[in-house]
């Protein structure tokens, strides 16, 4: 079956994912975060890639970046096989490390830009892996609060100037939540749209002047309205919004 082409951003920013094989923690150990990193340094010479923000999890990465789209297959196809051969040799294994091909999101605009980078530095903390998003060590942030860049492109801490009075204002804008849902390992993705609908109930309640969130699941009409306010907020299909439904009361009510 003939893969599915890759979709052009108009714009040439990408969110790039790719997990391990078998949800394998191939990041597990410092090293070999740090291993993937240098290769995503080591590749970017001569290459007019500019990368934006970046997270190194244990069975997953995050990188928004700017490349065109052959560039960008090209770039991503050295780095993960590289690191692969690595990977495999300091394990004494043989194989795929990585599950299928790297996923490629389009960023649009400027909203989802800014959006897309607050979700990537704050993946560790979504994954309660640290309490703050500056406490963690492979990612991004560090590199703007600097403003020393190491794998970062210069633009990229150009653009945070701009648009930020300074580091704590950046800190904050991370504490906002999102309504977006980003394209992550499947376990993530539930996460983000489980918050989202939570969002939405308590969002719901207050506007309709109720005291718990509660109180509109126990209302049939309510609970019907909410259901296809989910529908229609997060793009998703009749059935996954009564999937989520069923998840959100079974939280807030009970089975």
């Amino acid at each position: 079956m003939p893969r599915i082409a890759r979709r052009r951003s108009n714009t040439d920013f990408y969110h790039v994912i790719a997990r391990g094989i078998n949800k394998e923690p191939i990041f597990k150990q410092k090293r070999e975060k740090n291993n993937f990193l240098r290769l995503l340094l080591k590749h970017l010479k001569d290459r007019e890639i500019e990368i934006y923000a970046y997270a190194v999890m244990s069975t997953h990465f995050h990188i928004l970046l700017r490349a065109d789209l052959k560039l960008l297959s090209n770039y991503m196809a050295i780095v993960l096989a590289e690191f692969a051969e690595y990977y495999n040799f300091k394990h004494n294994r043989n194989g795929h490390v990585f599950q299928d091909r790297f996923k490629s999101e389009c960023v649009e605009d400027r909203q989802y830009f800014w959006n897309c980078i607050r979700y990537i530095h704050m993946n560790p903390v979504n994954a309660n892996v640290v309490k703050a998003p500056l406490n963690y060590n492979f990612s991004s942030l560090k590199e703007y609060e600097t403003e020393k860049c190491r794998i970062i492109h210069p633009k990229a801490i150009e653009l945070y100037q701009a648009k930020f009075t300074d580091f704590e204002d950046f800190l904050d804008f991370h504490d906002k939540s999102v309504k977006h849902i980003f394209t992550d390992v499947p376990e993530e993705m539930e996460i983000q749209f489980m918050q989202a609908a939570r969002r939405l109930l308590e969002q719901e309640a207050h506007l309709r002047g109720l005291n718990e969130s509660r109180e509109l699941l126990e209302d049939l009409e309510l609970r019907n309205m909410y259901k296809e306010k989910l529908q229609k907020e997060l793009n998703i299909t009749k059935a996954k919004s009564e999937r989520l439904y069923r998840m959100v009361k079974s939280c807030i009510i009970g089975k």
